[in-house]
């Protein structure tokens, strides 16, 4: 099967889509119309998980498709393996960390977030600094880093 819009709707084998550092975004925000975005998250050197932040104006589920994922929601810490799921409204603060080889489906609706990790996968590609990473995102999309 091919990547494909069809009569209003989008198809993706698969592995298709565009490549992110993080994995694959099967659906965009141009093809969903802006209600959200499908990216299959996969485990590996550039997937290390994200600090604990908030998305003001989003929100996020996520699907466990193989190994697991080690979640903080709110102030709570989740070990979910495959098959689980996890729900994260949004304003709820949140991270994740996976365990190696694994797998999550991410739904974020409404869609905003796939310039964020074409930027941050650019951006570490080209050796930046955590700190110049920050600044150069800092406000530019609705990920607020927090630490309590």
């Amino acid at each position: 099967m091919t990547e494909q819009d069809s009569g209003g709707g989008h198809v993706a084998a698969r592995g298709e889509g565009k490549k992110l550092f993080v994995g694959t975004l099967q659906v965009s925000a141009e093809q969903s119309g802006g209600s959200l975005e499908v990216i299959v998250l996969q485990a590996g050197p550039a997937l290390m998980g994200p600090p604990p932040h908030v998305h003001r104006d989003r929100d996020e589920l996520f699907y466990m498709i193989k190994g697991r994922f080690t979640f903080v929601l709110g102030t709570r810490e989740f070990d979910v393996e495959q098959g689980g799921t996890v729900f994260v409204p949004r304003g709820t603060r949140h991270g994740f960390k996976p365990q190696p080889d694994s797998e999550a489906l991410l739904i974020i609706a409404p869609a905003g977030l796939e310039g964020f990790f074409v930027e941050l996968g650019d951006a570490l590609a080209a050796g930046r600094s955590d700190e110049e990473i920050r600044a150069a995102l800092k406000g530019k999309y609705d990920s607020t880093p927090t630490n309590h």
